[in-house]
């Protein structure tokens, strides 16, 4: 059964720098578990420079916080920053089974954004797409594969339908035991 989670919820700011600053500040007093871990990035995905950052929740499947901002002088983002100012960008969902996800999605008639899944350059195991604002009252909905931290960076979860081959060199590499080899309980 595919499973799926609310991960995060990403602002898109003028100053990445300046936002973390400020979500430690707020996060240190109302959930200082979350500035434990905060994993940084950058990338392109559809020709827009982007750099982020994400406040960690330690649960795996608790929220994070995650700001997001412009990563070139001058981009569609810079335009519509000027225009709304900073704002709540989307809500991330992360599934176990991307692609079962997203068949569920459009036999379903939502209306997904893209017609192909897009993915960061930095990380082509990572897809996502987008259900639009309007669909959802105000604020994008992203809908990505799931991924696991490892320090300051994502990594793919080996748990998901669509890294079967990893779960298997992982566990031959980590368990002797046979009983153990290709998921078995001992």
């Amino acid at each position: 059964m595919t499973r799926v989670h609310i991960d995060h919820v990403a602002l898109c700011v003028k100053d990445l720098d300046q936002a973390i600053e400020d979500w430690k500040d707020i996060l240190g007093v109302l959930t200082p578990e979350l500035t434990e871990t905060i994993t940084y990035s950058r990338g392109s995905s559809d020709g827009t420079e982007m750099v982020w950052a994400t406040f960690q929740n330690p649960d795996p499947t608790g929220v994070s916080i995650q700001m997001w901002a412009p990563g070139s002088p001058d981009s569609w983002v810079h335009k519509v920053l000027a225009k709304r100012g900073e704002f709540v960008h989307h809500i991330a969902f992360l599934s176990d089974n991307f692609g079962h996800t997203m068949q569920q999605c459009r036999e379903a008639g939502l209306p997904v954004l893209l017609d192909e899944d897009s993915h960061p350059d930095t990380m082509p195991w990572l897809k996502w797409n987008f259900l639009p604002e309007s669909k959802a009252h105000g604020v994008l909905i992203e809908l990505a594969t799931r991924y696991q931290v490892g320090g300051d960076r994502w990594l793919p979860h080996p748990g998901n339908a669509e890294n079967d081959d990893l779960q298997k060199e992982l566990t031959d590499r980590f368990y002797t035991d046979p009983g153990l080899k290709g998921g078995g309980k001992p």
